[in-house]
């Protein structure tokens, strides 16, 4: 419980510092940016294809059908519910603003569930997953808080709202943990199938289009990098 708790909050302290780093070092965080879209990208396609996947098949036999499924499932809520990282004046089908705040709310008491989840399987797939979703929170914090100030919030009301957004990942992180812990290892299998469809689809669908509006030649190496990141990480544990 500690340890869900412990790594619950680092994920959203992740996304606080983001914010805080736009808020006091907005060019700097702007310029920067694009490296931790690139390695983020690199992590979450490495733990949903190293870890999350292979785990789910152990415990449901039809978990890629679930991964295809999560994929679809999130495409469909973040058209209703949330925003992509796109830069305001580019896109007309996400708002900005509050949409910006209540999306990526939602996207952190996602990642918190999918905290607690994976620490219902093992430890370190808790720690594995924990990471993934450190290194997606942290630039989500720059993008959204960005987008904030590019709608006149003023930084004290973003960096409440971050606040808040920042706990919501430590609070799915232990709901999920007390109240899924006791399911059966099909629903744990189909959890962890819907997470790694969740990773693919932040990768595939935010963060790779991002690199591919950027020249930087540097962005696929840095991608490459998170994935070596992620598996050598599994040797180590």
């Amino acid at each position: 419980m500690k340890e869900v708790l412990l790594y619950g909050g680092l994920a959203g302290l992740s996304t606080l510092l983001g914010v805080l780093l736009v808020m006091y070092k907005r060019k700097l965080a702007e310029k920067y940016s694009i490296y931790f879209v690139s390695f983020a990208a690199g992590v979450l396609l490495a733990v949903s294809f190293f870890n999350l996947i292979p785990e789910g098949l152990k415990l449901y036999n039809n978990g890629l059908v679930v991964v295809l499924v999560g994929l679809i499932l999130f495409y469909l809520i973040e058209s209703f519910v949330t925003i992509h990282v796109c830069k305001e004046e580019k896109c007309e089908l996400h708002k900005v603003g509050w949409m910006s705040f209540l999306g990526l709310g939602f996207h952190s008491l996602i990642d918190g569930v999918i905290i607690g989840v994976s620490f219902n399987i093992n430890v370190m797939l808790g720690l594995i997953t924990t990471i993934a979703i450190i290194s997606h929170e942290f630039p989500e914090g720059l993008i959204s808080a960005s987008l904030m100030f590019r709608s006149k919030f003023k930084k004290e009301k973003v960096f409440w709202y971050s606040l808040l957004v920042a706990l919501a990942t430590p609070v799915g992180a232990v709901l999920a943990y007390l109240f899924l812990g006791n399911v059966g290892s099909n629903v744990l299998g189909i959890l962890l199938s819907l997470a790694a469809g969740s990773f693919l689809y932040v990768a595939m669908a935010n963060l790779i289009p991002e690199l591919h509006s950027n020249t930087n030649k540097m962005n696929f190496i840095i991608m490459l990098l998170g994935i070596l990141f992620v598996y050598l990480l599994g040797l180590v544990f």
